[in-house]
């Protein structure tokens, strides 16, 4: 299978998730509304707006590690492509786990469903990552031990909080916000510098001659 096409598919698949997000949006049905009802309509929207804000978000995250995982990809063979299926329908089902969360955003069954999908997919980047790393007829060259120990390091974060996060639903859900947020800002902010992203672009510019 051609490596464009998977990622083709794979775009499509993110493309419609963070789409979908968007319809857990809910727009009032009255049309003969005063502004102060207008008003608490938009107040209730608040916890929806947040969940959509922070799950297009985390999706964009996943986008950007999948993406940089097959950019190490040279060649394909079935078993990645099953893998990338696993990964992928979980991203498929983060907008239901997500409009759950929006729903009843204090209740840990929600809160666990909405971790429990997050934490699928994290382990599922280790996963790739480690069966692109042990095929060596797989991967391109610039994937060597080092970049593969930095990328490690840097993918643990995210099964880490979100394993926190999913025990700490039955504790107190504040605490499970602020660990699955740490891992949404650690990998905006942090998680682009280093070996990594410098075998990404190296690997670019020679597969572009």
């Amino acid at each position: 299978m051609n490596k464009n096409r998977l990622e083709n598919f794979s775009d499509g698949v993110f493309a419609i998730a963070v789409t979908l997000l968007i319809l857990n949006v809910k727009t009032p049905e009255t049309k003969d509304l005063k502004n102060v009802q207008l008003n608490q309509v938009l107040y209730n929207a608040i916890p929806h707006m947040l969940t959509f804000i922070f799950s297009f978000l985390v999706i964009g995250v996943f986008w950007v590690a999948h993406h940089r995982i097959f950019s190490f990809v040279k060649v394909l063979d079935s078993h990645i492509l099953w893998l990338n299926i696993v990964y992928l329908l979980f991203v498929a089902i983060t907008p239901l786990s997500s409009a759950i969360l929006s729903e009843y955003p204090f209740l840990p069954t929600a809160i666990l469903f909405y971790t429990s999908t997050l934490l699928v997919i994290a382990i599922m980047h280790l996963v790739l990552l480690e069966y692109i790393l042990r095929n060596k007829y797989l991967k391109h060259e610039a994937l060597t031990r080092d970049v593969y120990k930095a990328a490690q390091r840097t993918a643990v974060v995210g099964p880490l909080c979100y394993t926190i996060a999913a025990a700490a639903s039955w504790i107190n859900a504040y605490i499970s916000f602020f660990f699955i947020i740490g891992a949404m800002v650690f990998y905006i902010f942090f998680s682009g510098k280093g070996i990594v992203e410098e075998k990404m672009i190296t690997t670019a510019r020679k597969e572009a001659q």
